[in-house]
């Protein structure tokens, strides 16, 4: 962990499960739509520089990127990476016409961001009790970004990898918090466990 951010076990132990229980609600959501069982990771939670951000999410060449911004008790961004294999057998199974078009595309991309990373967001601060309004996600290219104009020195990452298991699709959402909003988080898991 860097300097920076001060987080203890027991607040750490309680995020993940926060995560665990948010990020199962998102894959049910998904689930339920596409009627196929979904795979998740155990949350990855970790500090990062703007610098580690950008080398997290543009190590993988064969993606779609979208990011969306949250505001409320907490703010940050979400970033989604999805994998190009395995998305047009998604986009069939939220019924999308075949051969997909690039509005098709585009269309399915941003309908799951809405879904994992709405109902990611949405769960972890209704079990916090926080309130968050989450923005419409865009595409963008990780390399043309300049992550060190997001504002902070360093930020918590919350990262989760989800695996639709007939395709080789799979889906990463990272939670960026500022520190700001990591003390409003910590200071609210601090009553949970108090």
């Amino acid at each position: 962990m860097n300097d920076a951010i001060a987080f203890n076990e027991d607040q750490r132990d309680a995020l993940q499960e926060l995560m665990n229980i948010s990020m199962g609600q998102a894959a049910n959501s998904l689930a339920h739509l596409i009627e196929t069982k979904i795979g998740i990771s155990i949350p990855n939670i970790t500090a990062v520089t703007p610098e580690q951000l950008f080398d997290m999410v543009r190590h993988n060449q064969e993606a779609y990127y979208t990011r969306q911004s949250f505001m409320g008790n907490i703010h940050g961004e979400v970033m989604s990476i999805l994998s190009q294999s395995g998305l047009a057998e998604v986009a069939e199974l939220m019924e999308y016409e075949q051969p997909l078009s690039e509005s098709d595309i585009e269309e399915t991309i941003l309908e799951l961001c809405n879904i994992l990373a709405g109902a990611c967001l949405s769960g972890l601060s209704e079990q916090l009790e926080l309130s968050t309004n989450l923005q419409m996600p865009t595409l963008f290219h990780p390399e043309k970004h300049d992550f060190k104009q997001l504002g902070w020195q360093h930020s918590l990452v919350m990262e989760v990898k989800f695996d639709i298991q007939i395709s080789s699709f799979t889906m990463r959402v990272v939670f960026c918090l500022d520190d700001a909003s990591l003390n409003t988080l910590t200071s609210t898991i601090d009553e949970l466990l108090g």
